[in-house]
């Protein structure tokens, strides 16, 4: 009997030791799960959006491309999106409304299919759909192909630059000659100008060996942003001044910051935004040449007065 008693007892503790061993593995099965895994989970995501991924032949439609943060925040983003120049033909790009708030390098076509991009958000970007920019295509022969995201790399709002996790996945395009019922592509209307914004000017041993240049830049809520220009002038009226398309930085002509400086911005819809800097360094009255003109027509005046009233005086005494 005692001896019953004693396996008894050995038998519990054996299965006591085996509940606890086998939840001990799960646990650790779990947490090597985790580690290797929650990184993919939780990784920032790039995603397209695009009216119909199967397109008729010879019709143009857009693709947005999109940034999914999940529990990230990210303020820089960059890299190459590839697509098929043997079915289609690049239109336009459009950063209007775009959560990129600096471009370091817009949005643009650097070979036949390659769209190159670069750009800063400060503060940081946390939500789940978060437009980069867009892209019109024409679909010019039938076939098949894909959108590809390549070197992408996202960066955290952290003080240090750190690398975040970020996915990808690419958009195919089916091109095809049969009639699709499609809705109508919606013309966009753009009233309004680019934001407000203030230009800066800077200096660095490492930019235009040292000189003093300019910095600029703002956004399109609509369309987006077509060009820049930029004039300089030491008059401060703006009525007939002469532009110059220019992008940031832009090196100053008038190195002695005597000028006034202006730069507008031009959206795609025509919309105009100016902003001006007042010289740093105005010219002293006796240096504006105007001065001296009205200082002259007036010098000539009073001559011609005393000199009509001196010669009617001595008229008077003969």
């Amino acid at each position: 009997m005692k001896k019953n008693n004693q396996n008894l007892k050995l038998d519990r503790k054996n299965a006591t030791f085996c509940f606890l061993l086998s939840n001990f593995c799960f646990v650790i099965l779990l947490s090597i799960f985790y580690f290797l895994f929650s990184g993919s989970i939780f990784a920032a995501e790039i995603f397209y959006d695009a009216d119909t991924r199967k397109i008729k032949a010879n019709t143009e439609f857009e693709v947005g491309v999109f940034l999914n943060a999940e529990s990230e925040n990210i303020n820089a983003i960059e890299g190459i999106l590839r697509f098929p120049a043997d079915i289609l033909e690049f239109k336009e790009l459009n950063d209007g409304n775009s959560i990129v708030n600096f471009w370091v390098e817009r949005p643009s076509r650097r070979v036949e299919n390659e769209i190159i991009f670069s750009g800063i958000t400060p503060g940081g970007f946390v939500d789940k759909r978060g437009l980069i920019f867009k892209i019109t295509f024409l679909a010019k022969n039938e076939g098949n192909g894909k959108l590809e995201m390549q070197d992408i790399k996202a960066l955290l709002n952290d003080g240090k630059g750190t690398a975040a996790d970020i996915s990808v996945s690419p958009l195919k395009i089916i091109v095809t000659s049969q009639d699709l019922s499609l809705p109508p592509k919606k013309e966009a209307k753009d009233q309004e100008p680019p934001e407000s914004f203030k230009p800066e000017i800077a200096r660095d041993p490492a930019i235009f060996d040292g000189k003093w240049f300019l910095v600029f830049a703002t956004q399109d809520k609509g369309l987006g942003i077509d060009r820049y220009e930029v004039s300089e002038s030491r008059k401060q009226k703006i009525e007939n001044r002469r532009w110059e398309t220019a992008e940031s930085p832009y090196w100053l002509k008038d190195q002695k910051l005597r000028s006034f400086v202006y730069v507008k911005a031009v959206d795609k819809a025509g919309n105009e935004r100016i902003a001006m800097l007042e010289s740093r360094y105005p010219l002293k009255w006796y240096e504006k040449w105007e001065n001296w003109f009205i200082i002259i027509i007036l010098g000539v005046f009073l001559f011609i007065i005393w000199y009509l009233w001196r010669k009617l005086n001595t008229k008077k005494h003969e």
